[in-house]
C-alpha cells in the first residue's frame, strides 16, 4: 500500500526536527567534555614535568646518613651514661658550663621517659632507619606495611625530639650537644620520609598542603631556624653572661 505523501512528508519533517534537537544536546555538552579532557590532560601533564623533591635514593641517602650520625650520638651517650653511672658526680667532655652540659640532662627523669634509656632507643631507631635508607638508596621498592611503618617511626621521633628539646630548653634550663645532633639530623629524616609519602601516592592530600609537604628541605631549614630562635631567646640573660655584656 502506498503512503500517503502528505504523511510521508510530516514524518520526515519530525525526524528532522529530531536530529536537530539531537546535534543540540551533542554540540552543548561536547565542549564541556572536550574542556574536560583536556583540564585532565594538563594536570597530567604537569604533574609529569614536575621533578621529583624527595625521590627514592634521595630520601634513602637522607636516612642512611641521618641514621649513621644518629646511631653514633646515641652511642656516644650510652658510653657517658655508663661512666656517669660507674662514678658519680664526674664530668664529661660535653660538660662545658652549666649551660651546655650532657651530664645536667642524662640524669634527668625525661632520659628514661618510656621506662628505658633514650639512647638505647635512638640506638635501635637510628639502625633500623639506616638500613631503610640503605635499601631505597640500593633501588629496593619497599612494600605498603614498610614503607607505613617508615612514616610511623619518624613520626614518632620527631614527636619525641620536640618533647626532649622543650624539656631541655624550659624544664631542664641545660643543652646537651649530642642530644642536639640528634635533633638536628632527625628534622630532615622526618620531613623527607613525608614528603617521599606524598610523592609516592600513599599519602593523598589535598594539592596545596602536598605542594608545601613535599618541599622538605625548606621545612628543615625553618625548623632549624625556629629552634635556634628559641633556644637565643630563652637563653638569653645567660649568652649575654657568657659574653661578657651583662
Amino acid at each position: 500500500m502506498t503512503e500517503d505523501p502528505t504523511r510521508h512528508r510530516a514524518r520526515l519533517d519530525e525526524q528532522d526536527a529530531d536530529a536537530e534537537d539531537s546535534d543540540v544536546q551533542v554540540t552543548g555538552q561536547a565542549p564541556d567534555e572536550a574542556q574536560l579532557l583536556a583540564e585532565i590532560d594538563a594536570e597530567l601533564a604537569a604533574e609529569r614535568r614536575e621533578a621529583p623533591r624527595a625521590g627514592d635514593r634521595l630520601v634513602g641517602a637522607v636516612l642512611l646518613i641521618g641514621g649513621l650520625i644518629g646511631w653514633i650520638a646515641s652511642l656516644a651517650l650510652t658510653i657517658d651514661k655508663l661512666f656517669l653511672a660507674a662514678n658519680p658526680g664526674a664530668s664529661l667532655a660535653c660538660d662545658i658550663n652549666p649551660l651546655i652540659s650532657c651530664g645536667s640532662v642524662m640524669m634527668t627523669w625525661q632520659s628514661e621517659a618510656l621506662g628505658i634509656p633514650n639512647m638505647a632507643i635512638g640506638l635501635g631507631g637510628f639502625a633500623i632507619m639506616g638500613v631503610l635508607g640503605s635499601l631505597m638508596l640500593s633501588g629496593t621498592a619497599l612494600p605498603p606495611w614498610m614503607r607505613w611503618s617508615r612514616l610511623g617511626g619518624m613520626t614518632f621521633a620527631i614527636g619525641y625530639v620536640h618533647f626532649l628539646a622543650i624539656s631541655a630548653i624550659f624544664v631542664i634550663r641545660a643543652l646537651c650537644p649530642w642530644c642536639m645532633v640528634v635533633w638536628t639530623v632527625t628534622a630532615p629524616m622526618f620531613f623527607a620520609t613525608l614528603a617521599r609519602t606524598v610523592e609516592s601516592g600513599d599519602l593523598k592530600l589535598p594539592p596545596v598542603l602536598a605542594g608545601i609537604l613535599r618541599r622538605w628541605m625548606l621545612l628543615s631549614l625553618a625548623w632549624y631556624l625556629l629552634v635556634i630562635v628559641v633556644i637565643f631567646a630563652a637563653f638569653f640573660a645567660q649568652w649575654m653572661t657568657m659574653l661578657g655584656l651583662s
